[in-house]
């Protein structure tokens, strides 16, 4: 039954689709032999009113145009959520300025209504400064997979700001890159480094900050965050701050660095406060699996930071360092210390662990007293399976 009803409408449309298409064909002046015209109708006492094509239903409304292209369509993205940025108009030469492509492949990625990477491919990429901001979709931050090359704009004049690249207000950030790929050059032999404060001396007056001088900072506010598979050097190592430097910071919670090379760096683990009386915390941080090689201080704490030196030293930091597992840490190092802890007076250092940490003095035959450098007050430290 039902197959009969819908032949007998197929059939119908058909019908119908063909008195349309009779009514509107427009009559032929030259086809085959002329014929004898029609004798004249005879004059009517009121002339017809002039047909109204009837209007097409919306099941056979005529094709557009080929003229009237449809708009074009979004910048692709595949079955995992990937936005890469050459679908945005990134272009890989090097040459041509990418932080339109780079924001706009960004903010795609940010508002997906699921799991989201943002992806640069390899290529060499020239980009100005930019923000990777949030808050994103479900306030999850999208994979970030860096697989090329970035370049900076070389001209100071290019940058408002002292920084390249940003993250801010992002929850999750997982950011990927490797061994062969995966890097941000700062391109600060062209102009930066010959201007002539930073001949002079080892602080310019303006330079601009990659990602911070650290090779990675974890800023206020930052929440389960996982740094893994990081090469690292020169600089500052992986740090967990500044903290305290303004009021009403929000915690830090839920840090963890793997599987990272630290070289030829300041620092390697690092986890720095400013002095005076603007509380916070950071708690439950776990550094583990790092090789650091000829490193300055391979383990530090330091709630006396103020690299202005400008600082009132009488104040102690109120920022609360806890619960900090450090574990399976080998290497050398260069400096007579090889774990720091300048803990707050006024907010101790509390249950700090040290776990099978393998650390040796570059200096041969060196005594290997002092290597355990503390200050300022912490409780509960535990130091196992180590030597330093």
């Amino acid at each position: 039954m039902m197959a009969f009803c819908l032949r007998n409408i197929v059939a119908f449309l058909a019908l119908f689709h063909a008195s349309i298409v009779v009514a509107t064909l427009p009559s032929c002046q030259t086809c085959g032999s002329p014929e004898p015209s029609p004798p004249a109708p005879e004059p009517e006492a009121f002339p017809p009113e002039p047909e109204v094509p009837e209007p097409y239903p919306p099941e056979l409304a005529p094709y557009p145009e080929p003229d009237q292209s449809p708009e074009p369509s979004e910048a692709p993205i595949d079955d995992d959520g990937v936005f890469d940025v050459t679908n945005y108009g990134a272009v890989a030469d090097g040459g041509t300025e990418c932080s339109s492509a780079f924001s706009a492949a960004w903010h795609a990625a940010c508002d997906y209504p699921g799991n989201s990477t943002f992806y640069i491919p390899e290529g060499t990429f020239l980009v100005g400064p930019i923000s990777f901001c949030g808050p994103c979709y479900n306030d999850r931050s999208p994979n970030v997979e860096i697989r090329g090359t970035l370049f900076a704009l070389s001209s100071l004049s290019s940058f408002k700001s002292s920084y390249w690249i940003s993250f801010k207000n992002l929850q999750g950030l997982t950011l990927i890159g490797g061994p062969e790929y995966g890097k941000l050059d700062g391109q600060g032999a062209v102009e930066a480094w010959k201007e002539p404060s930073c001949e002079k001396s080892a602080r310019c007056k303006k330079l601009i900050t990659v990602i911070g001088d650290d090779c990675v900072s974890i800023g206020p506010g930052s929440k389960n965050v996982s740094v893994s598979n990081i090469r690292c050097g020169p600089g500052h190592g992986i740090s967990v701050g500044s903290l305290g430097k303004y009021k009403n910071e929000k915690d830090v919670v839920g840090i963890n660095v793997r599987n990272c090379t630290i070289n030829g760096t300041e620092n390697g683990i690092r986890m720095k406060t400013w002095p005076g009386d603007r509380p916070s915390n950071a708690y439950n941080m776990t550094f583990e699996d790092i090789v650091m090689v000829n490193v300055s201080n391979p383990i530090i704490i330091d709630q006396e930071y103020c690299p202005s030196h400008k600082c009132k030293s009488n104040e102690p930091s109120m920022v609360k360092l806890k619960d900090i597992f450090i574990k399976n840490i080998n290497g050398t190092y260069s400096t007579k210390s090889a774990v720091i802890f300048l803990c707050s007076s006024e907010a101790p250092c509390e249950n700090v662990q040290l776990v099978n940490i393998n650390l040796n003095y570059l200096v041969p035959n060196s005594p290997r007293q002092g290597r355990l450098n503390i200050k300022g007050f912490l409780n509960g430290l535990q130091v196992i399976n180590s030597r330093f």
